[in-house]
């Protein structure tokens, strides 16, 4: 059934329903889910009668927003190229899984696991349109300078907040939670992300517009709010940390890495177009 009508010209009932799913998910994720209302502690908009752990909220706010938000909105908008929202997806909801199990506790997997799932059913609702994923690898040198120097400093990132996440709380009434979820892990869950995202699109070219935006924002945000509430739950230990980040996501945002891959991809085609001629 599905065959006949795309071959008729008319989207099967598996694409019709891909748009406002991916549209409901997004804003789980950005609304229920306090994504946005997290990145807004960062600007004082949120209630100003408590205290925020800034730099705690910003990572959950990134992960939700940038990450989630942003890959669903992404499917919603072009589903004929939604793999690199499916593959950005699948490593989030991993990434939630491995810092369940690594953070000892149970609550993330709430939120890993039907991510996953999720992933998996757009790759399936998408698949008349999107077609097989993508297996090209190509490397973008630029990238995978960044890619090879950040990494490792959010796997430290991720690992901190493990450790936090595996430490008892002060007192029964610890905040730092939503919707009864610890931030500890989510945020392990965030820097094990963008640690994966940055390399992925260094070598599978599909990816590199939407990760390259979800991480360099992500990246700038976090590190911005450890920089403004360096001793609030969250930060790193030390200043260097948030300058890092912030630098990172903001070296990642610029054009001259793409610039780069241009003129390295206009040259090998002046290459051949000589070659061929002789």
């Amino acid at each position: 059934m599905a065959e006949r009508a795309a071959l008729a010209g008319e989207p099967s009932e598996r694409l019709q329903a891909v748009k406002p799913l991916a549209w409901i998910m997004a804003g789980l994720c950005a609304v229920l889910f306090f994504g946005l209302v997290d990145l807004s502690t960062l600007f004082d908009l949120a209630d100003p009668s408590y205290q925020w752990d800034v730099p705690l909220e910003a990572s959950w706010g990134s992960l939700f927003t940038f990450v989630l938000a942003g890959a669903y909105v992404w499917i919603a908008v072009v589903p004929s190229q939604s793999w690199p929202a499916v593959v950005q997806l699948g490593i989030a909801g991993t990434g939630l899984v491995a810092s369940s199990l690594a953070g000892l506790d149970v609550r993330p997997l709430v939120l890993g696991l039907p991510i996953v799932g999720s992933a998996a059913l757009f790759a399936w609702l998408c698949r008349e349109l999107s077609g097989p994923l993508p297996r090209r690898i190509s490397v973008h040198w630029p990238l995978l300078v960044l890619g090879a120097g950040g990494a490792p400093l959010w796997l430290m990132y991720a690992l901190y907040a493990l450790e936090k996440s595996r430490t008892p709380h002060e007192g029964p009434d610890w905040e730092g939670q939503t919707m009864g979820i610890d931030h500890w892990p989510v945020q392990g869950a965030a820097g094990l992300t963008l640690a994966a995202c940055s390399l992925v699109m260094a070598v599978w070219p599909p990816a590199r517009p939407l990760m390259r935006l979800s991480v360099s924002l992500s990246a700038t945000f976090i590190g911005v709010a450890m920089l403004a509430y360096p001793s609030r739950d969250g930060a790193m230990p030390g200043t260097g940390w948030g300058i890092a980040f912030a630098i990172w996501g903001t070296l990642l945002a610029l054009p001259a890495a793409g610039l780069a891959a241009q003129a390295a991809s206009a040259s090998r085609k002046r290459t051949y177009r000589r070659t061929g001629a002789r």
